[in-house]
């Protein structure tokens, strides 16, 4: 129709998605742009999500908490110097603002509870492992599936240190570096959790009949 103003095509290839960087968003935001921020949240959102259900395991309270973190995000992304890729800052932010709500619970004689669907609620999300190969039959599916909802609910009784640690090397991806910084330890220490998790979570496994 004549005196509309089509957007332009989206581009294909590798870099399609990614075409301005966080860092580049980040600039914006601190010029005032609403609309970089706006493409940060939803660049990031489900991956904020995602690493406070995981530790939470609770689907409402890691929806507060995701969105708590970007409104933390907002307020203080003038003193974020980029020290750390924007990634690891946020999960920083969710990781603590997740360790304060589970603080919060335990006051209040709350403990995270885990329902059978747990790990299918990450939907359009990251999953603690893949569920199956596109090539597997039912039944492999079906068995890989149940071996997922076991290990969600023997990732649930881990230390909350432990659990940690597994979430950010296991289902997000980051490296040890990455998750020291997350975390604020060593990276001495973030191996040893994961190799103290891994193994508390094998014992587990083997326990079972």
């Amino acid at each position: 129709m004549e005196g509309v103003t089509r957007p332009a095509p989206k581009e294909s290839g590798p870099d399609a998605e990614k075409i301005v960087s966080d860092q580049e968003l980040l600039g914006r935001c601190r010029a005032g742009d609403e609309a970089a921020f706006d493409e940060l949240v939803v660049r990031h959102q489900q991956r904020a999500f995602n690493v406070a259900f995981q530790v939470l395991r609770d689907r409402e309270d890691a929806m507060e908490v995701a969105q708590d973190a970007f409104v933390r995000i907002y307020r203080s992304v003038n003193d974020f110097r980029g020290e750390c890729e924007f990634t690891t800052w946020l999960h920083q932010i969710v990781v603590n603002l997740a360790r304060n709500k589970h603080r919060w619970w335990r006051r209040r004689g709350r403990q995270a509870s885990v329902s059978l669907d747990a790990t299918r609620e990450l939907a359009d999300g990251e999953m603690p492992m893949q569920m199956a190969a596109s090539g597997d039959t039912p039944d492999v599916e079906t068995v890989k599936a149940e071996f997922v909802e076991r290990l969600s609910h023997k990732m649930e009784e881990l230390p909350q240190k432990l659990r940690e640690v597994l979430v950010l090397r296991n289902v997000e991806g980051l490296s040890y570096e990455q998750i020291a910084t997350v975390l604020d330890c060593s990276i001495g220490t973030v191996k040893s959790r994961i190799a103290r998790g891994r193994e508390a979570l094998r014992e587990s496994m083997q326990d079972e009949p």
